[in-house]
């Protein structure tokens, strides 16, 4: 499984934004990511790490979320 939080912390602040909208492209398409303004991906992002818990596609431990690698768009899976 691979750690969110640490996963954040290996990609550059000013390519966060793009990062969480690939995540949300994966996992909730319907969204349409791209066409939201940051602040609502934000939101999403948080609902998503939490609905991919009772999935069964993540792990929560306190804080912090831990994913199935399936869950993380695939140009970000090495960088954990």
């Amino acid at each position: 499984m691979i750690r969110w939080s640490q996963l954040e912390a290996a990609i550059p602040l000013d390519q966060l934004p793009t990062f969480h909208r690939a995540f949300l492209n994966l996992n909730r398409p319907e969204l349409k990511a791209d066409e939201l303004p940051l602040r609502r991906v934000q939101q999403y992002v948080s609902q998503t790490l939490h609905s991919l818990v009772l999935q069964g596609q993540a792990k929560q431990q306190e804080e912090e979320f831990w994913l199935e690698p399936d869950a993380i768009p695939e140009a970000y899976r090495s960088l954990d």
